[in-house]
């Protein structure tokens, strides 16, 4: 799928991918690529004479292939996070700036894209050049990782109170929801880390830009915070993941302990029934007419005795 964009006197408008021809391409401020088939692909490719990226491409971490420059423009690869299945996964997406123009490559269907395209509708991005495109694409990703790094907050809050206060909580559901948000605050830290990385690079583009420049460093503070907050979140989720395992060995060991000390107290009466369960011919008790009921109240009196004594220790 593609997405073209003209801007028009500084407000950035969408156009039919239709009116996309060797002759209009030229006015193409942003040509965003989709999941794009081989036949879009190699649209683009002659269009713009230009080498699209492959995906393992696209994957590699290295700075090195991720931020450069060379004679097809300016490439940054960013890490966008987006939800499947219930689960926040990461994906990246290729920029290539080129005087005049911004090409964008990805797989997903990512919120941010998705957002900045409903912005554009509305005539809300006002930019100059294409490398204000990338610089409101970076800022919006900004503010979509606070939103995230807040669902994350408030649902650990959630987790917070069902393990600390909640006494008839399942804690091993609590451990399951604690193991989803550190999952998903890391792949946001991961997101900030590569981000503040792209800002970097651009800052080194935009040296003498003093406009451009200043908006990078402001993206790069709000990076720098949300790191922090992201990093308080790490910490937190595994302050309660060790409370979380603390609590269920206690109940554990409390169980354990009910078994141990139902042992100490059957003993004695278990080394009674032992003694005159024993086949000996001298015996003098079986012949004694009280020696039953006897035998029975010493087995009830040395089971008592340890449980009082376990009461009164607290140990019960």
């Amino acid at each position: 799928m593609l997405h073209v964009y003209d801007i028009e006197n500084g407000v950035l408008r969408e156009r039919d991918v239709a009116d996309l021809t060797p002759t209009t391409s030229d006015a193409a401020s942003w040509i965003d690529m989709v999941d794009a088939t081989d036949e879009e692909r190699q649209q683009v490719q002659h269009l713009f004479r230009q080498a699209l990226p492959d995906s393992d491409d696209v994957e590699e971490i290295e700075s090195s292939a991720r931020f450069f420059n060379d004679e097809h423009g300016l490439h940054v690869h960013s890490l966008f996070v987006y939800q499947a299945e219930g689960r926040h996964r990461t994906a990246t997406v290729a920029f290539v700036l080129q005087p005049g123009r911004l090409l964008t490559f990805r797989d997903s269907r990512l919120p941010d894209f998705r957002l900045m395209r409903l912005r554009v509708r509305r005539g809300w991005v006002r930019v100059q050049e294409p490398l204000d495109i990338l610089l409101n694409i970076l800022e919006q990703k900004t503010e979509n990782l606070a939103d995230t790094l807040e669902d994350i907050h408030r649902d650990l809050e959630d987790v917070s109170y069902l393990v600390l206060e909640d006494e008839e909580a399942e804690l091993e559901d609590g451990i399951e929801k604690l193991a989803h948000l550190e999952d998903s605050n890391g792949k946001v830290r991961l997101c900030l880390m590569d981000t503040q990385r792209s800002i970097s690079f651009i800052q080194r583009y935009v040296r003498a830009d003093k406009d451009r420049r200043r908006t990078c460093s402001e993206i790069q503070h709000d990076l720098d915070t949300l790191m922090s907050h992201a990093t308080f979140l790490f910490e937190k989720i595994n302050f309660l993941m060790d409370s979380t395992q603390g609590f269920i060995n206690i109940e554990q060991n409390q169980i354990i302990k009910i078994f141990s000390i139902a042992a100490v107290v059957f003993l004695p009466p278990t080394m009674i029934a032992s003694i005159y369960g024993m086949n000996f011919d001298v015996m003098p008790e079986l012949e004694w007419a009280f020696g039953y009921p006897m035998v029975i109240g010493l087995m009830i009196l040395s089971g008592i005795a340890p449980y009082w004594y376990f009461k009164r220790k607290g140990w019960l």
